[in-house]
């Protein structure tokens, strides 16, 4: 092994983790989830959908597929998408899955929530054609960028039309 020790940043960043581990533990607190190795994105994200559609989370929160049930009974799977900012270099793939029937993506810039995106995961072609798409498979995926959440949070009636929930902050009004 070659290079130079350097024991002080080593005490540096067990000192950062620290802060990080105890931060962590309060927001997990602050959301009510117990003691999770899981993203924390992923968790808060689940629970912030739950607050906005209602239902029930999963009994298991790494299970494969859905992870809320609505009170008529619709599987929910939810995702996340985060940037830095406005300026995306993060994109995301929504996907079908068998027995989920929405499909929940909670966007994030710069840490923030700046909107939620429920779609059907039986019209991500429909959604796919209005938003000019052209790649193959827009039956069942659907390649998001930041010009789709432009796109839709700026036309957010053509898509409603469409069956998509558009929730924008300040989320409660």
């Amino acid at each position: 092994m070659s290079g130079t020790v350097h024991p002080e940043q080593a005490r540096e960043l067990l000192t950062a983790l620290d802060a990080y581990r105890q931060a962590r533990q309060a927001f997990l607190a602050a959301i009510a989830t117990p003691a999770s190795n899981r993203d924390p994105l992923a968790e808060f994200s689940e629970q912030f959908v739950r607050a906005l559609l209602g239902g029930s989370l999963a009994e298991s929160r790494v299970q494969a597929g859905y992870d809320l049930t609505l009170t008529d009974g619709r599987r929910v799977q939810v995702r996340y998408l985060a940037n830095t900012g406005s300026a995306w270099v993060n994109e995301h793939r929504v996907g079908t899955l068998t027995g989920v029937d929405l499909y929940a993506l909670v966007i994030f810039e710069a840490f923030a929530v700046v909107g939620v995106l429920v779609l059907p995961t039986g019209a991500l072609g429909p959604i796919g054609t209005a938003l000019g798409k052209r790649h193959p498979t827009q039956d069942r995926q659907l390649q998001f960028t930041a010009r789709n959440w432009r796109t839709i949070r700026d036309d957010a009636a053509r898509f409603e039309e469409l069956g998509v929930r558009i929730h924008l902050p300040p989320f409660l009004h």
